[in-house]
């Protein structure tokens, strides 16, 4: 008498499909969250933000995260310079350049930050970035809510 399947093989096959089902059901919406829910915190936009001010903006591209005194000086010094970085309309941010005490930095006499301050109730996703200004070391710290 042959049989083509037994009980054990039904068991280890319905069992390995009900873990794979379990596994798509726990992992997934946490895979597609960050880019789907306009009020989490949005990783692509900080760090495509801290990107482009430590080795763009605020340093020349052939020494990228050397920060320039004179450009971070000025956009600091820019009142509206939070609102200028491409984020999308309804995102909030707020830029710092910290030394390594964890104090806001100055830069030729300019208070480093801009932007809004982060409310207490912010999902806020955080981008930092080593990053030297006249040969001492700081952190460029860039939230995004």
């Amino acid at each position: 008498m042959t049989r083509a399947q037994t009980t054990m093989d039904f068991a280890v096959g319905v069992s390995v499909f009900l873990v794979t089902v379990a596994f798509a059901f726990a992992f997934v919406p946490g895979i597609i969250t960050p880019f789907a829910d306009p009020d989490v915190g949005d990783p692509v936009s900080v760090n495509r933000v801290a990107d482009d001010l430590a080795t763009d903006r605020l340093a020349s591209p052939d020494r990228p995260y050397a920060l320039d005194a004179d450009r971070t000086a000025a956009f600091f010094a820019d009142d509206d310079a939070a609102g200028e970085l491409a984020l999308r309309d309804y995102k909030s941010v707020n830029v710092t350049l910290t030394t390594t005490a964890g104090d806001v930095a100055s830069v030729d006499g300019v208070r480093a930050a801009a932007g809004q301050s982060v409310p207490d109730d912010a999902d806020a996703t955080v981008a930092w970035r080593s990053v030297t200004v006249g040969g001492d070391r700081h952190e460029l710290v860039v939230r995004v809510w």
